[in-house]
């Protein structure tokens, strides 16, 4: 009873506590959000480099080289086209598929049946177990193919032709086919949104052919990439593995790089809270006659604050470090300097 009596009767001693603590408590905050950060820069790092996002990514040189995260609907300036055919439709890729109508054989225990129905890839009727009056053709004359815009630009960035391969999102797609050059119309006949081979498309015949087409339009996407001179080209890490990633939909940089450590949230604003704390403790520490220094207990404060700061820093962002050890001499001088000149002035 006697020991709290003595604490509350000395409110020097109670101030010097909290002012301790409470300067304690901002190095800590800073602590944690600069080791974070640190974190985060030595991901960037292993990636390659800064990642620009939001509103920073936008071409011009403030972008070229870095590593971009840019987010928003494809714009196509050229169509995607299939020549052979004459097909063409605005959007990032065009997919022809090829099927042909086939036999296939079908087991069941231990029997076995055989249909015929359109099949998108070659079957082999020699492994048939009655092979006889069930051949099929063989390879296709025509093969499947996807037909990439050679001009496609997301959030102003132009997509280098590996990247637009990347674009998935397959839809349905009704070509307009009026315009099939004559040596396929002498072959191929409309049926549908298809071409066919069929004499007769209600009833088609082993070997003959059916194309159709889809197309890729996705309504958003997530590039990953590197910009070099407005356009996004493949990413490499410093290790030489390719970290470039096309994706559907609108996402963000965690999404993208899960495993990537992410900045602390609200960064200046717990750096700012930390000065604050410290600026309040010191203050708390210093003698009655100093504390309407302010300039000297911010200057004390700020002391430990940029040395913790610039620990974090070394050896990861030489130029921070070096920044933020200048910082800590400059306001220890000032410190010595207020303090010095309070005792001349007293």
């Amino acid at each position: 009873m006697s020991r709290l009596s003595g604490l509350i009767a000395d409110p020097a001693r109670n101030t010097a506590v909290l002012g301790g603590a409470l300067l304690l408590l901002g190095a800590l905050l800073l602590g944690f959000t600069e080791h974070t950060d640190r974190l985060r820069a030595m991901g960037e790092d292993a990636l390659g480099g800064f990642v620009l996002t939001g509103s920073a990514a936008v071409p011009g040189p403030g972008s070229n080289g870095k590593l971009v995260l840019a987010v928003g609907v494809p714009k196509v300036h050229a169509p995607a086209r299939d020549a052979q055919f004459g097909v063409e439709v605005d959007a990032p890729a065009l997919v022809r598929k090829v099927e042909m109508f086939q036999w296939n054989e079908t087991r069941f225990g231990g029997e076995r049946s055989y249909e015929m129905d359109w099949f998108d890839h070659p079957i082999d009727a020699s492994t048939f177990g009655h092979p006889a009056g069930h051949e099929n053709p063989g390879a296709f004359p025509i093969l499947a193919e996807r037909f990439d815009s050679p001009g496609v630009t997301v959030s102003g960035f132009r997509l280098a032709p590996p990247l637009v391969r990347l674009i998935a999102g397959i839809q349905p797609f009704n070509p307009d086919l009026s315009h099939v050059p004559a040596n396929m119309a002498a072959t191929f006949q409309p049926h549908g949104s298809a071409l066919v081979t069929s004499s007769d498309p209600a009833r088609p015949q082993v070997g003959d052919l059916r194309i159709r087409w889809m197309k890729i339009d996705p309504s958003a996407i997530t590039v990953f990439a590197r910009d070099e001179d407005g356009t996004l080209v493949p990413a490499r890490d410093p290790e030489g593995n390719p970290i470039d990633q096309v994706l559907v939909g609108k996402l963000s940089l965690t999404d993208v790089l899960t495993d990537a450590p992410q900045p602390p949230h609200f960064k200046w604003a717990r750096r700012i809270l930390a000065i604050l704390l410290a600026w309040a403790g010191a203050s708390m520490l210093l003698p009655r006659s100093r504390r309407q220094d302010r300039v000297l207990s911010l200057a004390i404060s700020v002391v430990p604050l940029a040395a913790i700061a610039a620990f974090f820093w070394f050896d990861v962002r030489m130029l921070a470090f070096s920044i933020l050890t200048l910082v800590a001499v400059l306001a220890a001088l000032v410190a010595l300097w207020r303090w010095h000149h309070a005792i001349q002035g007293g």
